[in-house]
């Protein structure tokens, strides 16, 4: 990666760009607050479309309406019954429509470039729309079915890749982990209403279609919320300049940070900052393409984001929310409804401490306390069971308690962390492609974990049982240590600060959230006092004069 070394970062040794230390630069303001908000709306589209997916395959009306049904005697009266079921391949080819959230990620990167952050948000809620309805007049018919959630699943993956991004472009350095930690309570809120809106459901006659209906229905006024509210803000102003719009972009600068006067110092510091970090990736490469994510060091940025989210989609994540009810039934557990939905409260319950964790902890941080968690977790969980047996009642306990706990700890610390840290690994100028490209792979992977699942637990194949907990913890482990070798602290930095890093070439093991605040006040920790003194005096004027360490850049966002 000898690019990584050859051209020196586009804000060394220009001490005329303002620290983060103005009135403005530090607050939150209503508009991000909101903004926000909206962005947590697709994710919480999102994971309740995964989340009720799972769900409704252990509901008796959704079996008879897709599954194969036979009449058989009841063990107790005799009388003889109707009893559908529905085959593991079904079980498992439900996740198709994840290969087409990957389609949709892919595509996100292909509208967000030319259409905006926006209009993708939009025309992933209309997807979702489409989708959602057509499911609604699919009953027995398998085939229409798939077909319509794999509509609906163009527009999930469309969410997931833009609206992160959509928000971390457009909140302050300093409280994007706090601000985009809400990212991650939609999330789980998406989770907790799945549960509770099947848990609901479930309570209908067996011969009623609502059972499964209802939580599809759901989806349709969330769709159209999203797709109006997005209109309340405006465009991002990264990919404004982007556009070389730059009289918009300042407009949408100073809108987000409630400053009066687009012309301000400070509106034009930024914006400076920003023009001269996209004239320096230019600089590097006139082009903009899928193929610029690999090579170069947009090459080690784009492997970096992709490790995050492969992690989350391998480490359980596509076990414990689609296929947790399933999992509880196969073990034994009375009334998985309720024992999921209770799961789904602890993911929530975690959200709430995760804006706080990013924000105090980091990304890094975060990533690496929750996978260790969820580890032990699941190897405790297994351990358990193998010793005391799967039915035994103490055994189940800790088994409740210890998926409660899991998950706890992955919506307080790996929901939050992941889809922001992700997007924050790509440049400016390749971050939406580069988002899309992330998310492509990861609905790749998220598909095999789900495609994978059923045929792990079905008895007539895999027949794990609670032994998944071993699979699982060790998955989470190799993940970990990947983490702690790649994955850098990006806490508290601009975006274009995180630039700098990667040209800096540093290791990732060497970052940290105090070091990362002692960056953004503009003090250069790894120079030595020669240089330190050289680079404020702007003595330092090239490549030649700057060390592949620093990563000093005291702008503001």
């Amino acid at each position: 990666m000898a690019s990584e070394h050859s051209n020196p970062s586009p804000t060394m040794g220009d001490p005329s760009i303002p620290a983060q230390d103005g009135k403005h630069s530090q607050k939150i303001t209503p508009k991000m607050l909101w903004l926000t908000i909206c962005v947590s709306c697709a994710a919480w589209i999102a994971e309740f479309d995964i989340g009720y997916a799972g769900i409704v395959l252990i509901m008796p009306s959704y079996k008879k309406a897709f599954g194969h049904c036979t009449q058989q005697p009841d063990p107790i009266t005799g009388d003889m019954i109707e009893q559908c079921v529905l085959s593991t391949l079904r079980q498992s080819l439900i996740s198709i429509a994840i290969l087409f959230m990957a389609v949709g990620g892919a595509l996100a990167g292909l509208f967000g470039s030319i259409l905006g952050r926006r209009a993708t948000i939009q025309i992933a809620c209309l997807f979702c729309i489409i989708g959602a309805a057509g499911m609604l007049g699919t009953s027995g018919n398998f085939l229409n079915y798939m077909v319509c959630k794999c509509i609906n699943g163009v527009g999930i993956g469309q969410l997931l890749a833009s609206s992160i991004v959509y928000g971390s472009e457009c909140v302050l350095a300093s409280k994007r982990g706090l601000l985009l930690g809400i990212y991650n309570i939609g999330l789980a809120m998406g989770s907790v209403a799945a549960a509770a809106v099947c848990a609901g459901s479930a309570t209908l006659p067996p011969q009623n279609d609502w059972q499964w209906k209802t939580p599809i229905i759901c989806q349709i006024p969330l769709g159209i919320i999203l797709g109006l509210g997005v209109m309340l803000f405006p465009e991002s102003p990264r990919w404004l300049l982007l556009k070389g719009k730059q009289e918009q972009a300042r407009m949408s600068f100073a809108t987000f940070q409630n400053i009066m006067d687009p012309h301000s110092l400070e509106i034009t510091a930024q914006l400076e900052d920003v023009q001269r970090h996209l004239e320096f990736e230019k600089s590097l490469d006139a082009t903009t393409s899928w193929i610029d994510l690999y090579r170069g060091t947009n090459l080690r940025r784009t492997a970096v984001s992709a490790l995050i989210l492969i992690g989350l989609a391998i480490s359980g994540a596509q076990f414990v929310g689609p296929y947790a009810a399933l999992f509880l039934s196969g073990v034994g557990i009375k009334n998985p409804y309720l024992i999921n939905a209770i799961v789904g409260l602890c993911i929530l319950a975690g959200a709430l401490i995760g804006p706080f964790a990013l924000d105090y902890g980091g990304r890094r941080f975060s990533m690496l306390f929750g996978w260790t968690g969820m580890a032990v977790c699941m190897l405790i969980l297994s351990s358990v069971s193998t010793g005391l047996g799967e039915h035994n009642p103490t055994s189940q306990t800790v088994v409740v308690v210890f998926l409660c706990l899991w998950a706890f700890i992955f919506g307080g610390f790996i929901g939050p962390s992941v889809w922001l840290a992700s997007a924050e690994m790509h440049s400016v100028r390749m971050r939406t492609i580069g988002q899309a490209n992330t998310t492509f792979l990861y609905e790749i992977f998220s598909f095999s974990a789900t495609f994978w699942t059923p045929y792990m637990l079905n008895v007539k194949y895999g027949n794990m049982g609670s032994d998944v907990g071993y699979f699982y913890c060790g998955v989470t482990v190799g993940v970990t240590i990947l983490v702690f070798l790649f994955v850098p602290e990006t806490s508290r930095l601009t975006l274009e600060q995180i630039d700098d890093f990667f040209v800096s070439g540093k290791r990732a093991w060497n970052t940290s959230t105090k070091r990362n605040i002692a960056i953004s006040r503009g003090q250069c920790l790894d120079l030595s006092k020669t240089e330190h003194e050289a680079l404020v005096s702007g003595g330092v004027q090239d490549s030649s004069a700057a060390t592949p360490r620093n990563e000093s850049s005291t702008s503001i966002e």
